[in-house]
This record gives C-alpha cells, sequence and structure tokens, in this order.
C-alpha cells in the first residue's frame, strides 16, 4: 500500500554523513520537497538520478524546493556517493527500511524489500504527485515539472 495522493507525508528524522539533521518539518519549511527512495545505492539508476539532480539542482533551488534523496544503505557509502557525485544536497541512509516503510515503498508479501519510490509534496505537507515508477535519465525533468504544476496550480487557487 502506497500514501495517499493528497494524503500527508509520513514525518521522518534522518541525519546525513555530514551532520544535517532533517525531518519533513525542516524540508517544507522552505518550500516544497521531492523525496526519492532509493533501495541499491550501487545499482546504476542511482547514480543516474543523482546526477541529474546535481545538474538541475539551479532549478529546484530557483523553485525554493528541497531534495530529499534517501538510500537503503549505510552511512559510510552514502557519504562515498555524495563525495564521488559532487552533490549540492544531502543524501541520506535508511540502512533499518525506517522511511521506507512510512512510504510504504516495500514489496513482497512475506520477505519485504524495499523499492523506488518518489514523490512530490507541497508546503503544507500533502503528496501532490507520487512516482512508483522511476525512469532514471529523464526522473529529475519529471519532478521539476510536477513541482511547477503544483506551484502553478497552488498560484491560480490563491487568486480566487
Amino acid at each position: 500500500m502506497k500514501p495517499i495522493l493528497n494524503g500527508p507525508a509520513p514525518d521522518f528524522t534522518l541525519r546525513s554523513p555530514d551532520g544535517v539533521i532533517m525531518n519533513m518539518k525542516t524540508v517544507l519549511s522552505g518550500g516544497p520537497a521531492v523525496v526519492v527512495l532509493l533501495p541499491n545505492i550501487n545499482h546504476q539508476d542511482s547514480s543516474y538520478i543523482v546526477d541529474n539532480f546535481r545538474d538541475d539542482f539551479n532549478e529546484f533551488k530557483a523553485l525554493r524546493a528541497s531534495i530529499v534523496t534517501v538510500f537503503n544503505s549505510d552511512e559510510e557509502a552514502v557519504a562515498k556517493m555524495h563525495s564521488e557525485h559532487e552533490l549540492q544536497y544531502p543524501i541520506f541512509a535508511d540502512p533499518d527500511r525506517e522511511v521506507f516503510r512510512k512510504f510504504r515503498a516495500m514489496d513482497g508479501l512475506i520477505l519485504k524489500k524495499p523499492r523506488k519510490y518518489a514523490c512530490v509534496i507541497n508546503t503544507e505537507g500533502l503528496i501532490t504527485k507520487a512516482f512508483r515508477s522511476i525512469d532514471a535519465n529523464r526522473f529529475s525533468r519529471q519532478a521539476l515539472y510536477a513541482l511547477r504544476d503544483q506551484m502553478g496550480r497552488s498560484a491560480l487557487s490563491s487568486k480566487k
């Protein structure tokens, strides 16, 4: 079961390898967010995704949007990826799969294993777009499109 579209995003607290502590309140304090859950830090898709977000970082920054990328991995592997890919945003380790469970990003009936999942969350903490299928080469652009669409809709509703 996945989090409900237009329902509240689950709260979580994570610490990045360089000590940045983040929870949903701090994530949304500056604007909307894109949360990306990746089960395998060593998979080529993971590299493509973080590289594309890195390359598009200034566009996310212009929208005041946070990027929260969480790996089902240990902090050492996450720190290595952060350094090797020269990321301008923090990435997080979730070795116990707590965040994956909260976002219901687990597959399997008996042996639950984490799966790729991503969503866009507005400043009120509601999930406005969920991605069950993620194309590693295009996902960053899809997330930007969803953020712009969300911002356009909120601007229209505030004019009423």
